[in-house]
């Protein structure tokens, strides 16, 4: 039986979203096809994604030795090494102060592994997210005051860290900013700040997450200090051993998996491959994480277990992992870890269910601005963007306590969420506010929250209204007899995936399900055939009592068309096609 077509474009799926095909040139992928030996749907995956002719053997293969980014071109790097050299020399102290997130303990985990074979005394200070909020703060400071520290790294953050970092009571003590984030035009008065995303840089590198800009400081550096002959008693670090952890920080904080990104981020993996990184094999192994890792294992499963650290315990737990050679620790806070992961979900989902009620009463609006009293400020960004990927609307979720809110802000795409909160801290609305444009970070006094609300309808009323409506794109419309190791090794070029080089997407057409198996009360197994009998799976996660689960679980009643991408089987003997089904489209 063959299921009759539709005009995709013409109806909404079960999730209110649009689907439409993505635009590309089908001579190019032809011409990309021929020239580089490539099955077509490999290079149509290519021409979608902008992979030109010149590009095509970097993208699938990139060498490292014929890409590395230029340190120079970063504005304050020279100053910033000429004091490190100095620090070396005199054998100073030094002082790190990181962000708590994945990319800001990565970040410290390179810098101090570096460091630490020139300097014995580090000092290594990370904010409690609980407690300090984000970035660096006066007590902080004061301890690398008590502490003799003569100079002081803030990575991931300190950009906009004006009237602390620059505070003349710290004016003995050299600041070294090396970040990502956005900045005000009044940058805080420090020795230097690397930052490409700072007024004044030109160096095109603005989609570095922090991790990658310390790692080409860290080149800089080196370059200098063999320029100075350093190395002739010491062994000189081999950076390229630091691109495991540069590839986990770059993958986890969401930046664009282009360019530099991509190149960190492949290489990284290999590494993470071959178990060199103690430290990450072990979480890996703790997620009983069966098969290489990808990209999307560090961002969804890894990730997550070092930002439990902060979220509900204490915030140094990540970077002492990331850093430590000690076995036994190892596994000692990886299993710390791990547990407090699974509490913080637990956390999260009581927090979920109240702002999902707020936000279902704000369905006509732009955004969705959820509040209450006692939140777990440590989950607020992943609800952020839990019920921001429900409505595809901004949304920013603030937890009050004694009339201080603290929020965490994220966005949807063309919608620069970071300026709009940077800009409500300038006009006095926010206690403080910043981040990028796909996420942020805000304080706020709770007599100004509708204030803040009617700055955020007229902020928001500046964009088209369709950038609020969701549109999902496809790679290509495939039947079941499309599902076979050729196209997963296809698919498998293009690792790995992430903003801005996304897993490819597909329309399932033409299914007939045999049958639905309910997994642990709140996944559904799909079982169905293609034309030559081989059986296939197709798994929908968490849809148990879903629209998706609910029709699902009316199969013989209806057709369906399936959002999905294809996967690998990793439960049968030998490799096959399994799909994970993220939306449908009923047909009748």
């Amino acid at each position: 039986m063959k299921i009759k077509a539709i005009k995709i474009d013409t109806k909404k799926s079960l999730l209110s979203r649009r689907w439409k095909l993505r635009d590309f040139e089908e001579r190019n992928a032809v011409y990309l096809s021929q020239r580089f030996n490539l099955k077509f749907i490999v290079a149509k995956f290519l021409s979608i994604r902008g992979v030109d002719s010149e590009s095509v053997e970097n993208f699938i293969n990139p060498n490292i030795n014929d890409n590395i980014p230029n340190p120079n071109k970063l504005k304050d790097i020279d100053i910033a090494s000429s004091r490190v050299i100095e620090a070396i020399q005199k054998k100073q102290r030094i002082g790190i102060i990181a962000d708590y997130d994945v990319d800001g303990s990565t970040s410290a985990s390179i810098l101090f592994k570096f460091l630490k074979n020139f300097i014995s005394s580090i000092i290594l200070k990370t904010p409690n997210r609980l407690v300090d909020g984000y970035g660096p703060n006066i007590k902080l400071m004061k301890e690398m005051l008590d502490n003799k520290v003569d100079l002081v790294f803030t990575l991931d953050c300190g950009t906009t860290s004006n009237d602390i970092i620059d505070n003349k009571e710290f004016k003995k003590i050299d600041v070294i900013v090396i970040d990502h984030h956005l900045s005000e035009i009044n940058l805080p008065n420090v020795l230097a700040i690397i930052n490409p995303n700072r007024v004044g840089d030109n160096s095109n590198y603005k989609q570095l997450a922090a991790v990658g800009v310390t790692f080409i400081f860290l080149m800089y550096l080196r370059k200098k200090l063999r320029e100075l002959n350093k190395f002739t008693e010491i062994k000189e670090p081999n950076l390229l051993s630091y691109l495991d952890l540069v590839a986990l920080g770059t993958v986890c904080d969401v930046v664009e998996l282009k360019n530099y990104n991509r190149l960190f981020v492949k290489k990284g993996l290999e590494l993470i491959h071959k178990r060199y990184h103690k430290g990450i094999a072990k979480l890996i192994d703790n997620s009983k994480i069966s098969s290489s890792p990808t990209s999307q294992d560090l961002g969804f499963i890894v990730g997550p277990q070092i930002n439990a650290a902060s979220r509900i315990d204490d915030s140094s737990l990540a970077s002492k992992l990331l850093i430590s050679n000690d076995i036994e620790q190892i596994d000692s806070i990886s299993r710390k870890l791990f547990l407090l992961n699974e509490k913080r979900k637990l956390i999260e989902n009581q927090i979920l269910e109240e702002a999902k009620e707020q936000a279902a009463k704000q369905i006509n609006s732009s955004f969705i601005l959820v509040f209450g009293n006692n939140w777990h400020k440590g989950v607020l960004g992943i609800i952020a963007s839990k019920i921001s990927d429900i409505y595809y609307k901004p949304t920013i979720v603030i937890s009050f306590s004694n009339n201080i809110g603290v929020g965490s802000a994220r966005s949807i795409a063309s919608v620069d969420l970071g300026k709009i909160i940077l800009n409500a801290k300038q006009e006095n609305i926010l206690v403080s506010g910043g981040g990028h444009s796909m996420a942020a970070g805000l304080k706020i006094n709770y007599s100004n929250i509708e204030i803040f609300k009617i700055y955020l309808e007229k902020s928001f009323s500046l964009y088209k209204k369709s950038l609020f409506e969701r549109v999902d794109l496809f790679d290509s419309i495939i039947t079941v007899n499309d599902l076979n190791t050729e196209l997963i090794n296809g698919i498998e070029l293009l690792q790995p995936f992430g903003k801005g080089n996304p897993e490819p997407i597909f329309i399932l057409k033409e299914v007939i399900i045999d049958s639905i198996k309910i997994i642990k009360n709140k996944h559904h197994l799909i079982f169905f055939e293609n034309d030559t009998g081989q059986k296939i799976k197709g798994i929908c996660f968490n849809s148990k009592k879903t629209i998706l689960g609910d029709y699902l679980e009316k199969f013989v009643e209806h057709n369906f068309y399936f959002s999905c991408t294809v996967t690998i089987d990793k439960f049968t003997s030998k490799p096959l096609p399994q799909i994970i089904i993220r939306d449908i489209m009923k047909i009748n």
